[in-house]
């Protein structure tokens, strides 16, 4: 049984680490945002690692960075991706994308040392934009990827007039739309990456490992309350069509449905309004309008379908209760992703000849595996991450968490190489 550490170094991954966290917003860790002077700072750090490491560069269409290790043979060879995302949400995290990327690099690295050639190319990927932008899309470099990327999306601005597609090419991207998946699709043998959990299943359960069994359906709708605004001190209690109230109805139904679709269903099911906006907004005035944005999160298209129609109804009751007009509207959805189940055969095996412990389990966050799955055979795993704390400065996982994670990576390309090629020539 081999130890992690022939595979992995943790000390040089810690290094790593603090070396990215440093390229933050000095009042607001830890903060890189896609497109912004820090992450600009990151990707030329990342380039400069990449160089190092002996891999070609480049930044595709959509604007994700790609260091390649050329594999044997002929051309065209075929092609096993492996990466995360190193941008960051507002005020998040040091580990969330950046311990997946660093732990690809570990790939490459244990491969170097041991001056191994694998019988395919290998693309370690930095892709663009994974976290929820201002310009309300995720996933920008694999949806890229995936054919999903439109013009209506690229045309999209800010509240600094930037123009999403003018920053897709000012980093070097094309700033075009998608023209359908990538054309080497065919090509990819396969698709890994790693990834905190997120939650704190695996540091409960003392799990080393998660086998990631699908990613969810993301869905998200606006929902809008329409009342009447007026007087708060004129205005009778009995007369009022307070959206606010009727808001507030909602938001608590919805916790509440999810949380016993969730028990009876026996699948990851969850439900939020995060985002609510209430008009004019004045201390003395009754609420005339509320806003709301509703994510939905289901590894279930039943328990999903289960949850938009009594949704409806519940929506029908409270605007007959409080007399007010309540409208709901889809403005975005993404179906289930699969894993791919012979790659998690080859990752749960590798974990075991390491004698890590494992479990399946489903992810409730969006990843970028997701869009790759949808056109190559695709695959992650979670390390445990402490309290499940994520999206926030006090995310945590230990460096050797991360290696563990790594070596399970380097086994899995090298049992695919001998997949590929006879015994011995690896």
């Amino acid at each position: 049984m081999d130890d992690y550490v022939t595979y992995a170094k943790p000390d040089r991954i810690a290094a790593g680490v603090d070396q990215l966290a440093a390229m933050t917003e000095p009042d607001r860790p830890y903060t890189r945002l896609v497109f912004s002077p820090e992450f600009d700072a990151g990707r030329r750090w990342l380039e400069d690692q990449f160089k190092a490491a002996g891999l070609v560069c480049n930044i595709d269409a959509g604007g994700s960075l790609i260091g390649i290790r050329a594999g044997n043979g002929a051309e065209p060879r075929r092609k096993l991706i492996i990466g995360s995302h190193i941008d960051t949400v507002p005020a998040g995290g040091r580990f969330d994308g950046i311990a997946g990327v660093l732990a690809a690099l570990e790939i490459v690295y244990y491969l170097n040392e041991h001056d191994i050639t694998l019988p395919f190319d290998l693309e370690i990927v930095d892709f663009l934009g994974e976290e929820l932008n201002v310009w309300g899309t995720s996933c920008l470099g694999s949806r890229h990827m995936a054919g999903l990327v439109t013009a209506e999306m690229l045309g999209r601005t800010d509240q600094d007039g930037r123009c999403l597609g003018v920053e897709i090419a000012r980093i070097g991207g094309s700033g075009k739309p998608s023209d359908g998946v990538r054309g080497d699709a065919d090509q990819i043998l396969g698709c890994f990456e790693l990834h905190i959990e997120q939650a704190k299943t695996l540091q409960e359960r003392s799990v080393d490992i998660g086998l990631v069994t699908e990613i969810p359906s993301i869905y998200r709708y606006g929902i809008t309350v329409t009342g009447q605004a007026g007087h708060s001190g004129t205005t009778l209690m009995d007369g009022r069509r307070d959206a606010a109230v009727a808001a507030a109805d909602i938001i608590t139904a919805v916790s509440d449905l999810a949380g016993r679709i969730a028990a009876e269903d026996n699948h990851h099911f969850v439900a939020t309004i995060g985002k609510i906006d209430i008009f004019p907004n004045g201390a003395a005035i009754v609420p005339g309008r509320a806003e709301m944005t509703l994510d939905l999160r289901s590894a279930s298209d039943r328990s999903r379908l289960r949850f938009e129609a009594a949704l409806d109804k519940l929506i029908k009751q409270t605007s007959m209760k409080r007399n007010c007009k309540i409208s709901r509207d889809k403005l975005a959805g993404a179906a289930v992703a699969p894993m791919d189940r012979k790659l998690i055969s080859i990752l749960a095996e590798q974990s075991a000849r390491l004698g890590l412990g494992t479990m399946p389990i489903s992810s409730g966050a969006g990843h970028d595996t997701a869009h790759l799955s949808r056109f190559a055979p695709a695959a992650m795993i979670f390390i445990p991450c402490q309290d499940g704390l994520s999206h926030c400065p006090e995310e945590f996982t230990s460096a050797d968490s991360i290696a563990r994670g790594a070596a399970v990576l380097v086994r899995s390309v090298l049992a695919l190489a001998e997949q590929s090629v006879p015994k011995g020539l690896i």
